[in-house]
């Protein structure tokens, strides 16, 4: 689709849809697929995260995000690439290819979501609790 011009981005709603509602491992699963279709170097893991970035703001005709610049909307993550996943890695866009899976820092619109790889904003235990009794509830 993208070598005949179709914009193309790639997004994750939640554990229902991807397992992990984790957009690296997305990308990363993407990246692969079109390796195994079309060969070793039919998709580099830069292309797939400008997929998962830029590209899911151009198919939404969304100027305002998808880039960081000056006058942009910007959701940032950080992840902490100087673990044993990522050694050896000389391109930062190995992220999809060997690096750590969980992000340490989120940003949203300017709030600190994640910090240090623990989620600021609600109480994860209670709700880890709560989904797996209504996970539980829906199974039986």
């Amino acid at each position: 689709m993208r070598d005949a011009g179709v914009k193309v981005g790639l997004g994750v709603d939640g554990s229902a849809s991807n397992d992990a509602g984790n957009l690296v491992l997305e990308a990363r699963q993407s990246m692969l697929l079109q390796r195994v279709a079309n060969g070793a170097d039919a998709m580099s893991a830069r292309e797939a995260l400008e997929i998962a970035t830029r590209g899911g703001a151009d198919v939404l005709n969304r100027p305002d995000c998808g880039r960081l610049a000056v006058g942009k909307r910007a959701d940032i993550a950080i992840w902490d690439v100087s673990g044993v996943e990522s050694a050896g890695s000389w391109d930062p866009a190995a992220l999809l290819l060997a690096g750590p899976t969980r992000v340490k820092h989120l940003f949203v619109e300017g709030r600190q979501i994640v910090s240090d790889g623990r989620m600021t904003t609600i109480d994860l235990p209670k709700v880890l609790e709560r989904q797996n009794r209504l996970a539980r509830t829906l199974m039986s």
